[in-house]
């Protein structure tokens, strides 16, 4: 009987079923080492981002570590933004972590259940202790300035700064802030800053504020762009809004269409905000009245430095001549400039807004003669 044929190999030997089982070791080898690989990679950027922003001395808190409430609704801001618009939030202030959260959940709550807002108002808030805290974040409009939302971050100092400035600290962290949004391409890097004030009757973001603001590189001072960028080229300022007092009796009215206006100075101090603008309408209505004898504030328009269009006697009643005693009322529409120094271009262009606006309404005649007092 013969002996059965022996392998001549150890190959031979292997059994072909062992080979599936090394190939999908070595897989989830491979996968292994990509998900650690991958994992590494993202804790290296991640020091490199926590490392940068140590470097630059900011530290920004997020909505989840001051245990922020969800929006109940946002509309996406289109980034970058050339406009940062500064407030103060007009509460105490606060120095340390703790007392800085505990404003923020406040001021969320007031302005959400209060004004019926979908968020806290703004992008941004600085705390006394110089951290960021995020309101809005980069992405989301906010609902600082009506209107406004949509052409510009803001940017609040929380406390209030009428008689008091912020710390250092507070004011370099903003600064921070701001450096950091054109690294991330959120703001533009030839943004311009402005006051709360320069675009409503209000004291934000505090006089002491406001007045460092004045010397940053980008602070701007004429808010004509930023309200084009509004739809809002011409702003009237109605006599309630400056707190006129009523006329003295009823004031004749004017022949309309008028067929002449007349620009001249106001002689008084020129002003930048509304706020400021306001207490120089009612100066000069004050002065018209109990100096000079006039009924009423003596211009039918007054156009500030903020770049608003104050209303005084408006399209309707006549101004009272200061020299001829036969002719009492004037027959021209008189626009008074607030200051003593020759309007900038900008005072200008909406004078000329002004004036188109009365053609339109017909209160004033398309032909009109223009008697220029400012040069």
């Amino acid at each position: 009987m013969k002996n059965p044929t022996l392998p001549t190999s150890i190959e031979s030997q292997t059994p072909s079923t062992n080979v599936r089982p090394l190939r999908g070791l070595l897989l989830k080898c491979g996968l292994l080492l990509a998900v650690v690989a991958s994992t590494g990679a993202y804790f290296v950027w991640l020091m490199n981002q926590s490392s940068e922003l140590l470097s630059t001395g900011l530290r920004i808190l997020d909505r989840s570590e001051w245990l922020g409430e969800p929006p109940s609704g946002f509309k996406r801001l289109p980034t970058p933004v050339s406009n940062v618009i500064i407030h103060h939030t007009a509460t105490e202030g606060c120095d340390t972590e703790e007392a800085c959260i505990y404003q923020m959940r406040m001021i969320q709550t007031f302005h959400m259940a209060s004004l019926d807002y979908t968020d806290i108002a703004y992008n941004f808030l600085v705390g006394g202790d110089g951290q960021v805290y995020v309101g809005r974040g980069w992405h989301a409009q906010g609902q600082h300035i009506s209107g406004y939302g949509s052409v510009s971050l803001s940017i609040a100092f929380i406390g209030t700064f009428t008689n008091v400035a912020p710390e250092d600290k507070q004011v370099r962290a903003a600064k921070r802030l701001m450096d950091e949004g054109v690294r991330l391409h959120k703001l533009h890097p030839d943004y311009h800053i402005y006051a709360h004030r320069q675009l409503r009757p209000t004291e934000s973001p505090g006089q002491k504020l406001f007045e460092l603001m004045r010397h940053w590189p980008r602070w701007t001072e004429d808010v004509t762009s930023l309200r084009r960028l509004n739809d809002e080229p011409l702003r009237l300022v109605a006599r309630a809004a400056w707190l006129a007092q009523p006329a003295l009796k009823e004031l004749p009215p004017l022949e309309l269409p008028v067929k002449a206006v007349r620009f001249e100075f106001t002689l008084s101090e020129p002003c930048t905000t509304q706020a400021s603008c306001t207490f120089h309408m009612r100066f000069l209505q004050i002065l018209h009245i109990e100096t000079e004898n006039k009924q009423d504030i003596n211009y039918n328009f007054v156009v500030g430095g903020d770049g608003n269009v104050y209303v005084a006697r408006g399209w309707d009643a006549s101004c009272e001549s200061a020299t001829d005693a036969d002719k009492p009322q004037l027959d021209a529409l008189i626009v008074g400039f607030l200051g003593r120094s020759k309007p900038n271009a900008s005072q200008m262009k909406v004078a000329q807004d002004l004036l188109a606006q009365g053609i339109k309404l017909g209160k004033l005649a398309k032909d009109y003669e223009l008697i220029d007092e400012l040069k």
